[in-house]
């Protein structure tokens, strides 16, 4: 799987080193629909307005890319077979139930259109001759989108794949906590009793705390992620292995900070990672 190349060097993919990219990230789209013609014309025109261009052939095969690749827009013909169950898909799962769907149609009265809606699907009447009008809806859209809940979630994609090349053991554990310890972006690995054991550069930047004192914390400590954690809410967390919101963290100056969260449980083994961005 692989961004259409248009003289970019980006791609796709599982990466082999310890390097994550920058969390500034490009806009995101995946277009979906076996019109190859269309497709190199639509991903052309969103490259240059500055996306990151995916494509899917089929709303079935979509699926997988848009969890992989977590895009801010997903664009798709209304004649690709299975466009119902590409929308019910993805909403039925937490990690992509907040990316807005674009759906093509020649025309935005018909049952499919209607049917498209109904699903939470956005219909947007098909014009060959204006595709930049398709760029300024899906700009609309991710004007509104909770980008940093989404830029969250694909760092803990990243972490999630590069876990994969470690042994789940002592050493395996080590390089990830080395990892994410020189991370920019403000993530926390806790072990399955809630004990810190691994803090980023950026959590200590966002929560005032140095990296010794972070990892003496526990989620059940008052004042660490979200103030108190309940043992309850714990469990909640590792049955249903993902998360993603706004909650509150207590700087050490005593102050509350409002932020975006996302967390997903077990990337190893009794490995949990959560990360944080200012809202």
């Amino acid at each position: 799987m692989k961004p259409r190349q248009h003289g970019r060097s980006a791609r796709t993919g599982r990466r082999q080193t310890d390097r994550l990219p920058s969390a500034v990230d490009s806009r995101r789209i995946l277009l979906v629909g076996a019109d190859e013609a269309w497709s190199l014309l639509v991903s052309y025109v969103f490259e240059e307005a500055g996306f990151s261009v995916y494509a899917a052939a089929d709303p079935c095969q979509s699926l997988a890319f848009t969890s992989r690749l977590l895009p801010d827009v997903v664009v798709v013909q209304i004649d690709a077979p299975g466009v119902l169950d590409l929308l019910a898909g993805l909403s039925a799962a937490s990690s992509t139930s907040d990316i807005p769907v674009v759906v093509l149609t020649s025309s935005l009265q018909s049952t499919d259109a209607r049917r498209v809606r109904a699903a939470g699907g956005v219909t947007l009447r098909a014009r060959p001759d204006n595709v930049a009008a398709l760029v300024g809806k899906v700009d609309a859209l991710i004007a509104t989108a909770p980008q940093a809940q989404r830029m969250l979630k694909r760092r803990l994609l990243e972490l999630q794949e590069l876990a994969r090349y470690y042994k789940p053991d002592a050493h395996g554990e080590d390089r990830l906590r080395q990892l994410i310890d020189r991370l920019q972006v403000a993530i926390f690995a806790v072990d399955e009793h809630g004990r810190c054991i691994a803090a980023s550069l950026g959590a200590t930047k966002l929560t005032g705390y140095s990296h010794l004192q972070l990892l003496t914390a526990s989620v059940f400590d008052a004042g660490f992620a979200g103030g108190h954690v309940s043992d309850e809410r714990w469990r909640c967390f590792l049955t249903d292995r993902q998360y993603a919101g706004i909650t509150t963290i207590t700087n050490r100056a005593g102050k509350d900070v409002t932020v975006h969260a996302a967390a997903v449980a077990e990337i190893m083994p009794g490995f949990h990672v959560a990360a944080f961005a200012a809202a």
